[in-house]
């Protein structure tokens, strides 16, 4: 895994992200970051900065989950602007059960909020404004995800694609 996990930050690199290795591990892994699959823990391990080139779009590194350095957006950001929409008590349940089970890896402002996410069960999701909890599937595994990056140029018809390098589907 952590070769896949440097093959994927390397493709990126080669497409223009900005890239910066790892900090030092400074002990256990982030509390925001405990329900995530291993791949996902790894993954945002590997690197300390990995955004596009426009920087609209990044992955969350490691020390972003922790009390580390304050970034413009918060990890949880998305989360967070949910909770301050919605308007009853059942609403809020809901957002933070969403939350719960899901944990950002990468937000991107190109074109208003979208993100990805791994669900608990390992599963890549991508949602945007304004309804964040509204998620599909992308990947069946974090692994997957990773692979996609590594192996296939940009395909314009895929949802990771335009996220990750503003490609318009169908275009």
């Amino acid at each position: 895994m952590t070769d896949l996990c440097r093959s994927a930050a390397e493709s990126l690199h080669a497409a223009g992200w900005a890239y910066e290795p790892p900090l030092s591990p400074d002990g256990g892994v982030p509390s925001a970051l405990r329900a995530a699959p291993g791949a996902a823990i790894r993954w945002v391990s590997s690197f300390s900065l990995l955004s596009s080139a426009d920087e609209t779009t990044w992955f969350w590194s490691r020390e972003e989950y922790s009390s580390g350095p304050e970034s413009v957006f918060a990890w949880n950001e998305l989360e967070q602007l949910s909770i301050q929409a919605v308007i009853t008590n059942d609403e809020a349940a809901a957002v933070s059960r969403f939350w719960s089970r899901h944990v950002p890896i990468l937000l991107s402002v190109r074109d208003g909020y979208e993100y990805l996410a791994v669900r608990e069960d390992g599963a890549v999701v991508h949602g945007a404004e304004p309804e964040f909890e509204d998620a599909s599937v992308v990947c069946s595994r974090f692994e997957d995800l990773l692979e996609y990056i590594v192996e296939s140029p940009p395909r314009r018809d895929h949802v990771v694609d335009r996220v990750l390098f503003g490609t318009a589907i169908g275009h």
